[in-house]
């Protein structure tokens, strides 16, 4: 009986780690996905425009990519 419950607690946290690494993926691509809609769109003019989108897509992909590690790290210590 032990033994079960103590599957059942690393499966709960490996299926919390895993919905942190796709939702991390989810989020960038989208965020790609949209400042590519607005740059075909021509919604982002100007360079002042461009500079500020250029900045906050290295936030948000390091952001994304520092959760994806950090759940990828633990899911292989699981």
């Amino acid at each position: 009986m032990d033994s079960i419950i103590k599957k059942n607690i690393l499966d709960l946290q490996f299926q919390k780690y895993l919905v942190i690494a796709s939702t991390a993926i989810i989020i960038f691509f989208t965020y790609l996905i949209g400042v590519a809609i607005a740059l075909i769109a021509k919604q982002i003019v100007g360079s002042f425009s461009i500079i500020v989108i250029i900045v906050l897509s290295i936030a948000i992909g390091s952001i994304c990519i520092v959760f994806f590690l950090n759940a990828r790290r633990e899911m292989k210590e699981i």
